[in-house]
């Protein structure tokens, strides 16, 4: 009878034994799946170019900012997924947010002239020096 009732139970959910699978990897990898912005950091005499990798985030979820020295990228991705049966009964609905933040100490640069552009899930930000700014500070000793 148990079974009869667990196999009714199956067909009613469309439940394979690969969901059991899918919950558990979820469950498991998510907590230690690296929530990382992969970069590369050129430099110039001119300037400092640096493109980041954020795939799947809009546009209007990514903030640059330029703080004393510190470059902050940041951004955030919201995954719905919704499961339906046959007949539109909501079955499953699952939510997740992923945030991303990485700083970047990038010295003398011209804070007003910095741009950025975001394209193919690829995010360019151009870093123009400033050579008018000391680099070097000598501090006398008394």
């Amino acid at each position: 009878m148990l079974n009869k009732i667990q196999h009714r139970n199956l067909n009613t959910y469309s439940v394979t034994p690969f969901d059991f699978f899918e919950e558990f990897s979820r469950n498991l990898f998510n907590d230690f799946k690296p929530n990382f912005i992969k970069t590369d950091i050129h430099e110039t005499d001119n300037e400092y170019l640096v493109e980041a990798e954020l795939p799947g985030i809009p546009k209007e979820n990514i903030q640059v900012t330029y703080e004393n020295g510190v470059l902050t990228i940041s951004g955030q991705q919201q995954i719905d997924a919704v499961n339906e049966d046959k007949k539109g009964k909501l079955i499953r609905s699952e939510r997740s947010l992923t945030s991303v933040q990485r700083q970047y100490l990038l010295e003398n640069v011209k804070e007003d002239e910095i741009k950025a552009s975001y394209s193919d899930g690829v995010l360019k930000v151009t870093l123009p020096k400033d050579s008018n700014k000391e680099i070097k500070k000598s501090i006398s000793i008394e």
